[in-house]
């Protein structure tokens, strides 16, 4: 599990990832990113080195909640240890939604579309 200052939350701040951010796509995933613009969101008192990371797997990848849950872990186990080796930029909202390829995936094809990912956009050190 990400530490709670690690994680996005609210709708709020959804919507604003999702307005405001830029896509990223891959085999087994989209990310979306957003630079946090203090200015423009005053009232949401983000910092400008905060990292929100949230993670989607929506219904049409699957109706069993079981599955979902598996996909959501695993994406979330890959960003935690990325975390843990100080491997992200921060002052970013991400935020990670499964496409329906996923459930054929395994963990390391899930690692390297995250990483691909996050390279991309720069986010990687």
């Amino acid at each position: 599990m990400l530490q709670q200052k690690n994680r996005l939350r609210g709708k709020k701040e959804w919507e604003i990832l999702f307005n405001e951010g830029n896509f990223v796509g891959a085999k087994f995933l989209t990310m979306k990113t957003w630079k946090i613009n203090i200015e423009k969101y005053p009232r949401r008192k983000f910092m400008a080195d905060d990292l929100k990371i949230g993670f989607s797997v929506g219904l049409k990848i699957s109706k069993s909640a079981v599955k979902r849950n598996t996909v959501r872990r695993k994406m979330r186990e890959v960003v935690r240890l990325l975390l843990k080796e100080n491997k992200i930029k921060t002052g970013f909202l991400v935020g990670f939604m499964a496409k329906n390829t996923i459930l054929e995936a395994d963990y390391q094809e899930i690692e390297k579309d995250i990483v691909f990912c996050l390279k991309k956009v720069g986010l990687l050190i």
